[in-house]
């Protein structure tokens, strides 16, 4: 049903109202005060939630960077899904997964959990400027003797979001992780795919 029949129901419902007494079925053309009250607010409550359903979506990123950490780098994927609160806002859960290359030619893994928010400054017609903030939870492999191989760290980037005519975007972005793990901090550029479910 659509809102515009509802929203005429609605209206209906609030002009006529039915009231039995003696078994005798009387119209009123003016509604009681408490009819008119429950119409009212089932309105309102139902225009909000059409008003937050239309503001809201969900979508996938999926990411192809390449890593540095300090001097090692590697080739960084991983994807995170995310929901829109607000035209401008959206808040997500990502993973991501680092293959690791040192100069003593050692390798390791680098896996990454994460809640980042993005905020969109900068909203064009063809794309968009999004601040990355978040935080995540980093474990590197035992492949690489480090104090503690697992802890928390803080993410702070910028990405670049362009349209399509299409559910499907692409973009640029740009990723550091900061944490007293790897003494350094941890760098992330690349390329973004998204979709919207």
């Amino acid at each position: 049903m659509s809102t515009i029949r509802i929203c005429i129901l609605a209206h209906h419902a609030l002009t006529f109202t039915i009231i039995n007494k003696s078994n005798n079925v009387q119209h009123s053309t003016r509604p009681s005060m408490n009819s008119v009250r429950f119409y009212t607010t089932l309105l309102v409550a139902f225009m909000l939630a059409v008003t937050t359903y239309s503001q809201s979506v969900f979508f996938v990123d999926i990411h192809l960077n390449q890593q540095l950490v300090r001097e090692d780098g590697g080739l960084n994927y991983g994807g995170q899904f995310s929901y829109r609160i607000h035209q401008d806002i959206s808040i997500g859960v990502s993973a991501s997964q680092a293959a690791m290359d040192n100069k003593d030619s050692r390798s390791y893994d680098l896996g990454k959990l994460g809640i980042q928010v993005n905020y969109a400054f900068g909203n064009f017609d063809n794309f968009k400027f999004e601040a990355i903030t978040g935080f995540s939870y980093l474990h590197f492999s035992e492949d690489i003797i480090l104090e503690k191989n697992k802890g928390f760290g803080l993410d702070l980037g910028v990405q670049t979001v362009f349209r399509t005519a299409y559910k499907l975007n692409y973009g640029l972005r740009l990723v550091s992780t900061y944490s007293a793990i790897p003494l350094g901090g941890i760098v992330n550029a690349g390329v973004l795919v998204r979709y919207h479910l």
